[in-house]
């Protein structure tokens, strides 16, 4: 296989993952939207700190074990985190 073909090749499977991410957000944040109904209806707010410091202090070991960079993952946690609250609003 040439090196144009090899290339192509990790792309489509870049591009099918990409797919799928997004995908994932997109049931994420509709589960969000159920969640801040919920709380809506029991007049609960929309940020819970403790849950949050709790979920970044639970998975900080799963990160690392799929070796993935402990700032990459949090900077996109937050900004997941920091869009459910939109959602929350």
């Amino acid at each position: 296989m040439e090196t144009q073909e090899i290339l192509e090749n990790y792309r489509e499977q870049i591009d099918s993952l990409d797919k799928e991410l997004l995908y994932l957000f997109k049931r994420r944040f509709e589960i969000v939207l159920q969640v801040w109904q919920l709380k809506k209806n029991n007049w609960i707010i929309p940020l819970q700190p403790e849950r949050w410091e709790k979920l970044l202090a639970e998975n900080i070991e799963f990160w690392k074990q799929l070796w993935l960079n402990g700032q990459f993952v949090i900077d996109i946690w937050n900004r997941i985190h920091d869009e459910a609250l939109e959602i929350e609003k």
